[in-house]
């Protein structure tokens, strides 16, 4: 299940949030409501990675060779395609928890 919405006062999160969250190193995401911080779940750190990394280079190089191409920059091109594509799907698919440690209010 996706993440978009606080889980202490249920405000929603966007899903800009979350990819700016993502692309800056997981950095925390904290409710404009309330003030909770929440962070993104270890295990999807792998996944994320996974899906943006090596199955791209894994779906080229099966291309690449079903076709034969042979030229690096159509091989390099291909898998930036398919990783921003990944990225996006991957965002809606990432989990958050609420940070073990909150802010003082």
């Amino acid at each position: 299940m996706s993440f978009q919405q606080c889980l202490s006062c249920k405000e929603k999160i966007t899903y800009s949030e979350k990819l700016a969250s993502i692309f800056f190193g997981y950095r925390p995401i904290s409710c404009r409501a309330c003030g909770t911080v929440h962070e993104v779940d270890e295990r999807y750190r792998f996944l994320f990675s996974l899906y943006t990394v090596m199955i791209p280079v894994i779906l080229v190089y099966i291309i690449t060779a079903m076709f034969s191409i042979e030229s690096r920059l159509v091989q390099v091109l291909l898998v930036l395609l398919l990783a921003s594509g990944s990225v996006f799907y991957a965002g809606t698919r990432i989990s958050y928890h609420k940070s073990k440690v909150q802010p003082n209010r």
